[in-house]
């Protein structure tokens, strides 16, 4: 994560396995985009007409709940959020094309629409999760290149894992490790059993 001294801004960029054409695409589903941050548990989120929603979360990385409208503007490489009577008042989702194969999506988030002795007295308001945002982000789109060829994965990602709280999805993890380290003993201790015959 890197800042401009002149603006108030910050943003961190994540290389991608998919094209840009694929990516703009992607983005275009701005709940799924939030719902990668797992430092961001969403309590409600509506359509309230055409690129606009209004919506409610707790942030984790700075223990504040949030409450915002949001408007999304569409840029020439990606979109812009603008949120209402939040510190922060922009985020941008801009694809770039990649040097080699793939694609850039850089995430920013823009203060500089606050005045400024309004920003230093609400610094505790400040969104500390962008570089979790991005490892997130990362993380979901090596996936999603991986297996949003597969149906069934397509559709436990969108209706079961996207709604979940974030800590829903850790405990989800775990019991689906579990299990699998449990079905691999059983596994064993039958084919121990089947050779001991």
């Amino acid at each position: 994560m890197t800042a401009v001294p002149t603006e108030d801004a910050a943003w961190i960029s994540v290389e991608t396995p998919l094209s840009p054409v694929q990516l703009q695409s992607f983005i275009e589903d701005l709940e799924r985009l939030y719902r990668i941050n797992s430092l961001l548990e969403i309590v409600r989120w509506e359509s309230v007409g055409k690129d606009r929603f209004s919506f409610e979360a707790l942030n984790l990385s700075n223990g504040k709940h949030e409450k915002s409208e949001l408007s999304v503007e569409r840029i020439d490489n990606g979109i812009r959020v603008i949120y209402q009577h939040l510190l922060k008042s922009s985020t941008r989702f801009e694809v770039v094309q990649a040097t080699g194969s793939g694609s850039s999506l850089t995430i920013r988030d823009d203060y500089s629409g606050t005045e400024e002795s309004q920003r230093r007295q609400r610094l505790d308001e400040v969104d500390r999760s962008l570089i979790q945002w991005g490892r997130d982000m990362h993380s979901y789109l090596q996936s999603w290149h991986r297996w949003s060829w597969l149906p069934p994965w397509r559709w436990y990602m969108q209706k079961i894992w996207q709604p979940m709280k974030p800590s829903a999805r850790r405990i989800t993890r775990w019991i689906v490790l579990i299990t699998l380290v449990e079905m691999t003993l059983i596994l064993l201790l039958i084919a121990v059993l089947v050779i001991e015959q």
